[in-house]
């Protein structure tokens, strides 16, 4: 080939190269960020399990940061800090709706994505207590859970709902971990998916007994509070403990108006295309549909995530329906 015909063939690949840069834009990850909870819970695993494949299946780059928990997350959502955030099913109609702790100042650019898995509340003592019994944690010295997490408002819903007035020690949940196993006070309480590494780790230091509702208590409690339900904590989740009676609630992902249509409308399809492949690591996941998560919500959507729910044919409420995608 003659000098003439490479500096030919130089010039049309380089203007090839160039028009095909300038025709196909590079699909640059975009980095977003999620809230989660203490590092010493199951949901923060779970939620950096799900954040890893979402990464590998869209162009997002998620990263995990450990907070308190809901009521932080959402706090952290509204200021702009985080991008998306864990949170409960109570926290999420509260905190759009102006109610309960966001009784002050409604969230209204809060969108739901999906629910990730059920949630139940432990509430655990020591065996040394010689507690049995919820009424029994009358004025005893009690974690109602991470400070500001969802778990330690529903503790103090379902407390109030029942009568019962422990001495509340707030703490995070490291330190209330510490706190039982020193004998500082006689238990804590989590919203989370058993088994509990933080539970099974106290439990093996110092023995633990976890209080079972009964179905008078659960009546009482669900009544009050709708938004929860009945759960059990099988028998042998914790070594050597019996079936326990509970509550539960609905964990997910939520975001603002902020995050653009696309992104949520990927992190959504990344999320359910590979929703089997998450149960293989994170069991709670096990089951979940967008029906189960769509029939679960009563926070509007996402526009993304609306998207992608109607694109694979489930039926939307109106009342899900977002103003900017109406």
């Amino acid at each position: 080939m003659t000098r003439n015909s490479l500096t030919r063939a130089a010039t049309w690949l380089s203007s090839s190269v160039l028009a095909a840069a300038l025709a196909t834009p590079a699909l640059a990850d975009e980095a977003i960020s999620i809230g989660v909870a203490p590092a010493a819970s199951g949901w923060y695993f779970g939620y950096s399990e799900l954040s890893r494949i979402i990464s590998a299946d869209a162009p997002v780059e998620i990263s995990v940061r450990e907070t308190g928990g809901s009521r932080e997350n959402t706090i952290r959502l509204n200021r702009g800090e985080i991008d998306l955030a864990l949170v409960d099913a109570p926290g999420a109609y509260e905190a759009y709706n102006g109610e309960g702790r966001y009784a002050n100042g409604a969230i209204d650019q809060m969108r739901m994505l999906l629910w990730v898995a059920p949630s139940t509340m432990h509430w655990a003592v020591r065996q040394d207590s010689g507690i049995e019994t919820f009424e029994a944690l009358d004025g005893e010295r009690f974690n109602p859970s991470s400070i500001g997490g969802g778990g330690e408002y529903i503790t103090e819903l379902v407390f109030d709902a029942l009568d019962i007035t422990p001495d509340y020690q707030r703490m995070s949940m490291g330190d209330a971990a510490d706190a039982v196993v020193d004998g500082r006070i006689v238990g804590f309480s989590y919203n989370g998916i058993a088994p509990i590494p933080a539970f099974t780790e106290v439990h093996s230091a110092r023995p633990l007994r976890i209080l079972s509702l009964s179905d008078a208590q659960v009546e009482t409690a669900t009544e009050a509070l709708p938004f929860l339900s009945r759960a059990v904590i099988p028998a042998g989740t914790y070594r050597d403990m019996e079936e326990a009676t509970t509550l539960g609630s609905y964990i997910g992902i939520a975001a603002t108006e902020a995050l653009s249509e696309e992104t949520g409308y990927e992190i959504t399809r990344a999320y359910w295309e590979n929703i089997e492949r998450l149960g293989q690591t994170f069991g709670p996941a096990e089951g979940m549909t967008p029906e189960i998560a769509v029939e679960n919500t009563t926070t509007p959507l996402h526009a993304g995530a609306l998207r992608y729910y109607r694109e694979v044919g489930v039926d939307v409420p109106d009342a899900l329906v977002p103003p900017e995608a109406e």
